[in-house]
């Protein structure tokens, strides 16, 4: 039974870690291509090149670009924050920190998002996924030496949390959006919305760092990011929550920092402090605990126990 169990979901699985992979590998190019580039000139023109892409796809799955009146203000918002405004927190806050510590602090977006939906009060968060946030939150700190005497926190890693928090804006914005309208339109018209944002502050970047000047490796790096970590992973990831759910999908998300890491040792050179690697494994074990055993009230299990050993 759990062969059979497995052999079906294994392709599914096999799946994820190829999104996990290249996520991770590319939060280490795009470090590579920003060393070299101007960061705002190579996004421009990453996105400039990706939006035809978005509506050709459109176009191949049939979907629509059409909704309605009372989404425009969402739409306009979920464009900024997950494509435009978030861009520039992104590749700035790369620009100025280190691929590890970027995909690290990227992955704290699950705990904005919950933050936001306890604000807007639309949904209960309970105190299991409370706890997951607080050690994930005590593995940054760690990370970024707060309690090795020394602390390591960059601009960069400050945009880089403005990002996550950002990015968890969209999340929530998807969540009220994504009932409504075919996945493909949405993303299409949401990159389409963040593009037009990037392109202001891209155009001058362009022209200051015009692509001519480019090296070749820049050239490698742009080819792998404007088609695989969009075009050839969400249909992957999307539909692997449809196969096996969004909460054990979320669990593949954690790898993303650890291939980052590997991957930046022989790309990048980089080493890393004891407390950087122990600050990593805390935060992702607390992100961990969020997404498993968030919909756990502890004050529940506790009192639960407490009837087993009386009876």
């Amino acid at each position: 039974m759990m062969r059979a169990i497995v052999e079906k979901r294994l392709p599914t699985y096999l799946g994820l870690l190829y999104v996990v992979f290249v996520w991770g590998l590319n939060t280490v190019l795009v470090k590579i291509a920003v060393s070299h580039v101007n960061a705002l000139a190579f996004t421009a023109l990453r996105f400039s090149t990706m939006a035809p892409l978005a509506l050709l796809w459109v176009r191949i799955s049939g979907a629509r670009l059409t909704f309605e009146r009372r989404d425009w203000l969402l739409l306009l918002a979920s464009g900024a924050c997950g494509f435009g405004i978030y861009q520039y927190f992104w590749v700035i806050g790369l620009a100025h920190t280190t691929a590890f510590a970027s995909s690290l602090l990227g992955s704290s977006t699950p705990i904005f998002t919950m933050l936001y939906l306890v604000a807007l009060r639309w949904e209960r968060v309970r105190s299991a996924r409370w706890i997951g946030a607080g050690i994930a939150m005590l593995g940054i700190a760690v990370f970024e030496g707060a309690f090795a005497g020394h602390a390591t926190f960059r601009s960069g890693d400050a945009l880089t949390m403005l990002a996550a928090m950002t990015f968890a804006g969209f999340n929530v914005i998807s969540a009220k959006l994504a009932p409504r309208y075919h996945p493909v339109a949405l993303l299409a018209a949401t990159l389409l919305i963040g593009t037009a944002m990037i392109l202001p502050a891209g155009i001058p970047a362009l022209i200051a760092d015009p692509p001519t000047l480019w090296p070749s490796v820049v050239w490698e790096v742009f080819a792998f990011a404007v088609i695989f970590p969009i075009v050839l992973t969400y249909p992957v990831w999307s539909t692997g929550i449809a196969k096996i759910g969004a909460a054990r999908v979320a669990l593949f998300s954690f790898l993303v920092p650890i291939v980052s890491g590997v991957l930046s040792v022989p790309l990048l050179h980089a080493h890393f402090a004891p407390h950087q690697l122990v600050g990593a494994a805390i935060s992702l074990l607390g992100l961990a605990i969020a997404t498993l055993l968030g919909h756990l009230s502890v004050a529940e299990v506790w009192a639960q126990r407490a009837g087993d050993i009386e009876h």
